[in-house]
C-alpha cells in the first residue's frame, strides 16, 4: 500500500486535468471570435495599439496579457494564446484553494482539493474552452478572501481592486466587503486601497497615450450594453419576457438594493464571534445573491459563485452538495450559448439557483445566532 494515497490520487487527477485541458484547447465560439480580432489589432498595432481605447471594452489590466501573449504568434495560434491567459489564472485560483484548505487540514488534502478544483467543469470549460477571463477576477477574489481569512485586510482590499480591474463583476463579492466592514474584520480606510490599485494598473496604457476618460467610462459603457433581463443567466428574470424590460429593471433595482440592506441590518446585528466558517458562507452568500437577484445579468456571471461554494464546502462540510448543483446550473447556462440548447433549459438552472440561494441565506444567517 502507498504511504500517501493522497498524493498519488492527486498526480493522476492532475494528468486528467491536463488530457481534458488539452481536449478543450480546440473548442470555439463567437465570443473568441472578438476576442481574436483583439489580438490581431495589438498584433499589428503592437504595444502602442494600447493606447487605443475603442477596439476593446475590456480594462487595460486584461489587454497588457493579451498583448503579451502576441509575442509569441510566431509559435502560438491566437486562440491558444487567448485560452492560455485565463488557464494560467485557474492555476492562481487553485493556489489560493490550496492556502484556505491549508488553514483547515495539515495532510495531503489540501493539494488533492486544489487538483480536484481545476477539473470542475465549468472551470475548465471558462477558460480552457471558452476562453473567457471570469477566473482571472475571481482569482483575485479568491486572494482577497484569503488576506480576510488571516487578518490581512488591506491587503485583502488591494486585491479586490486588482479584481475590479479586470472585470466590473468583482462587485459581486461587494456586499461581502461592506459585511466583514459591520462585523470589524476589515477597516473603513482599508477601502482606499480599492480605487490607488484600480488606478495604478492603467498607468502604462495612460503613458503610451490611452485617456483616463476612456478608461474611467469603460464599465459605464458596459452596463448600458445590452437590454435584455437575463442573457441566459439562472436566475429568475429568465422567465419574464423581455418586453417588460424597463419596469422590471426599476423594479429588480430596487429589490436589490432592499434585499442588501436588510442582509446588512441582519448581520451588522449579530452577536455571535465571527469564524471562518461564517467568513465563508458570507463570501458565498454574496457572490450568489447579486447575481440572482440583479437583472441584465449573463450566462457565465454565477461563476464566483461556482468557486465560492466550493471554498465553503472546504470550511463547511455540511454543504459538499451546493458546489455540485451549481456546477449543474451553470453548465446548463453554459449549453444555451456553447452548445446551442434551447433557451427553457436554463429555467432548470434558475429554479435550481432559487434553492440555493434560499439554503445558502438561511444557513448563513443562523450562524449569525449561534
Amino acid at each position: 500500500m502507498p504511504k500517501r494515497p493522497l498524493l498519488i490520487l492527486s498526480a493522476v487527477l492532475f494528468a486528467l486535468m491536463l488530457f481534458l485541458r488539452i481536449e478543450l484547447l480546440a473548442m470555439s465560439n463567437r465570443d473568441l471570435l472578438l476576442l481574436q480580432e483583439w489580438y490581431d489589432f495589438l498584433l499589428q498595432n503592437g504595444v502602442k495599439g494600447l493606447a487605443d481605447g475603442t477596439f476593446s471594452n475590456y480594462p487595460p489590466a486584461y489587454l497588457y496579457l493579451l498583448w503579451f501573449t502576441t509575442l509569441f504568434g510566431k509559435w502560438i495560434s491566437p486562440a491558444i494564446a487567448i485560452k492560455l491567459i485565463p488557464t494560467a489564472f485557474d492555476l492562481l485560483s487553485a493556489w489560493m484553494i490550496y492556502k484556505i484548505a491549508q488553514t483547515r487540514f495539515n495532510d495531503d488534502k489540501p493539494l488533492l482539493f486544489a487538483v480536484i478544483f481545476l477539473l470542475l467543469p465549468t472551470v475548465m470549460v471558462n477558460s480552457t474552452g471558452w476562453g473567457q477571463i471570469d477566473n482571472t477576477y475571481t482569482s483575485f477574489l479568491l486572494v482577497c478572501f484569503y488576506l480576510i481569512l488571516t487578518k490581512r485586510p488591506f491587503w485583502a482590499l488591494a486585491a479586490f481592486g486588482a479584481a475590479f480591474s479586470f472585470k466590473a463583476q468583482a462587485i459581486f463579492l461587494l456586499p461581502f466587503l461592506g459585511i466583514m466592514l459591520l462585523r470589524k474584520q476589515v477597516r473603513w480606510f482599508d477601502f482606499f486601497a480599492i480605487p490607488i490599485v484600480y488606478l495604478v494598473l492603467p498607468l502604462p496604457a495612460v503613458l503610451i497615450g490611452r485617456s483616463w476618460e476612456s478608461i474611467i467610462n469603460l464599465y459605464v459603457g458596459q452596463a448600458g450594453q445590452f437590454e435584455d433581463l437575463s442573457r441566459n443567466a439562472p436566475n429568475l428574470y429568465v422567465f419574464i419576457p423581455n418586453e417588460y424590460y424597463h419596469p422590471m429593471l426599476e423594479i429588480g433595482l430596487g429589490v436589490f438594493a432592499i434585499s442588501m440592506l436588510a442582509w446588512a441590518w441582519v448581520n451588522w446585528r449579530a452577536q455571535s464571534p465571527v469564524s471562518s466558517r461564517q467568513i465563508a458562507l458570507t463570501a458565498l452568500v454574496s457572490a450568489a445573491l447579486v447575481p440572482f437577484l440583479l437583472p441584465k445579468m449573463h450566462d457565465r456571471y454565477f461563476y464566483p459563485a461556482d468557486v465560492f461554494s466550493y471554498t465553503a464546502a472546504l470550511l463547511a462540510p455540511e454543504l459538499w452538495f451546493v458546489p455540485i448543483l451549481f456546477q449543474v446550473s451553470s453548465g446548463i447556462a453554459y449549453s444555451a450559448f456553447l452548445l446551442g440548447a434551447h433557451r427553457a433549459i436554463v429555467f432548470i438552472g434558475a429554479l435550481i439557483n432559487t434553492a440555493l440561494v434560499i439554503v445558502l441565506v438561511r444557513s448563513q444567517a443562523r450562524g449569525l445566532r449561534e
